[in-house]
């Protein structure tokens, strides 16, 4: 694409700062902000399985994770550098590196030509190459800042996405987000502080990454949406293993109602109710172990088990006890052999 060549007046300042080396050079934007985010993002997805490592599981989440890093990283390139090339704006050091001369080989330390508008000149500078003189029209806005800031604010919705916990855990996924904000900033005031862009040229930049990383956390990732239940598929579309106990808890709550309503009219209620009273007591006291992470169709089957297994015969209603005996022993005292 062909760069618009934008002119300059010689009494602007802000033109003539003095040529440095990058602090951080274009090899080393890519290390930090493509490579090293997809190694983070393969690292997670494989702490993500649990304990169980199912490889086309694991395959499909990371093609999922990496496919939507990719997509926001190349439409804010594409963007950035179609601005580059649209806008044409000069860099700090254009002076100093260019050397600008007009065709009649005046330049801006003559006189007649403080006030003048120069829009047709060349470089005088013979150490350039044609690449280097292009690159001093591509100041707005910065592509390192733009880069660096979606790579960064991405990879901070996906960390908020996937890092469940409370307390210190918390503590530590959002040190981490920081960590993240924190290299982006720094690659962007390396721009100013290197003469290699002006300010607004850095801040066009990182407000460009931050909506990208926005849109795409939101339209194409999924990352931003509301928390689901812990049993159920969290951001991007993933299935993860459960993580806490609430699926035990439900599981019992509901035997709990489901043996009141199938003993409300037998004639002793009251043990049926202490029955179930206690069962619900029993199987509070589960441990962590129990309701470890385990897949969500085999969550399903569990609850359908213990369904079944505590459902008393359905074949005819239980015989009334003659008078003068107590009452007959329910088919469910035998799932409770802990309760007296």
């Amino acid at each position: 694409m062909r760069t618009f060549k934008r002119g300059f007046f010689c009494s602007d300042l802000s033109l003539r700062y003095p040529y440095h080396e990058c602090t951080i050079t274009v090899p080393m934007l890519l290390v930090m902000m493509l490579l090293l985010p997809m190694l983070f993002i393969c690292v997670v997805e494989i702490m993500r399985s649990c304990r169980h490592l199912r490889m086309r599981q694991y395959l499909r989440n990371l093609w999922r994770a990496q496919a939507t890093f990719s997509f926001g990283f190349i439409a804010t390139f594409l963007t950035t550098e179609l601005a580059k090339h649209v806008v044409g704006r000069l860099r700090p050091h254009f002076y100093n590196a260019c050397q600008p001369r007009l065709p009649d080989g005046t330049g801006c330390a003559d006189t007649q030509n403080a006030e003048i508008y120069m829009q047709q000149f060349y470089c005088s500078n013979r150490n350039l190459s044609a690449q280097q003189i292009r690159e001093l029209h591509v100041s707005f806005p910065s592509a390192h800042s733009s880069l660096s800031f979606y790579s960064m604010c991405l990879l901070a919705f996906y960390v908020h996405s996937v890092w469940q916990g409370r307390g210190s855990m918390r503590v530590m996924r959002h040190i981490l987000q920081f960590l993240l904000l924190m290299a982006a900033w720094y690659i962007s005031l390396s721009r100013v502080a290197d003469y290699w862009h002006h300010w607004s040229d850095v801040l066009a930049g990182a407000l460009l990454g931050v909506v990208y990383a926005t849109i795409t956390a939101i339209y194409v990732g999924d990352l931003l949406h509301a928390r689901p239940h812990a049993s159920s598929p969290v951001a991007l579309g993933y299935m993860c293993a459960p993580t806490s106990c609430s699926g035990c808890h439900h599981r019992h709550h509901h035997l709990h109602h489901q043996l009141l309503a199938e003993n409300n009219n037998s004639t002793s209620s009251t043990k049926v109710h202490f029955l179930a009273a206690a069962a619900v007591a029993a199987s509070s006291t589960t441990t962590a172990l129990d309701c470890g992470p385990h897949n969500v169709d085999d969550h399903d089957d569990d609850e359908a088990d213990d369904v079944d297994s505590y459902k008393p015969p359905t074949s005819r209603p239980p015989t009334p006890p003659p008078a003068g005996t107590g009452p007959p022993e329910l088919p469910l005292a035998a799932c409770l052999p802990n309760v007296v």
